[in-house]
């Protein structure tokens, strides 16, 4: 089983990064950011471009808020939608979207 760090550590969205709709995809951008792994595109479904909507000008963000983000919009279980923000968050920490 995976155990995912991101339940209860607040984080926050890194400085720069821009959700962008290219060529009908949703996919992240770094501006001026030298320390994003952009080896590969970034690029997001509907609900983790929702998600990143949400929380990218909040100064902190948790799984919680998360939670509540998709099921306010999902017709999904808070403990379904706390294992798609968890698996979510820890993507975006390894991808350096986050801090």
């Amino acid at each position: 089983t995976h155990t995912y760090k991101t339940n209860y550590t607040p984080m926050k969205i890194k400085q720069g990064i821009e959700l962008r709709n290219v060529c009908g995809e949703n996919v992240l951008i770094a501006q001026g950011i030298q320390n994003l792994d952009m080896s590969h595109l970034i690029v997001l479904n509907e609900s983790a471009a929702l998600v990143f909507n949400a929380v990218r000008t909040m100064d902190a963000f948790t799984a919680d808020d998360v939670v509540n983000i998709l099921t306010a919009e999902y017709d999904v279980t808070p403990e379904a939608a706390r294992a798609d923000a968890t698996r979510l968050m820890d993507e975006w920490l390894s991808q350096k979207v986050a801090e």
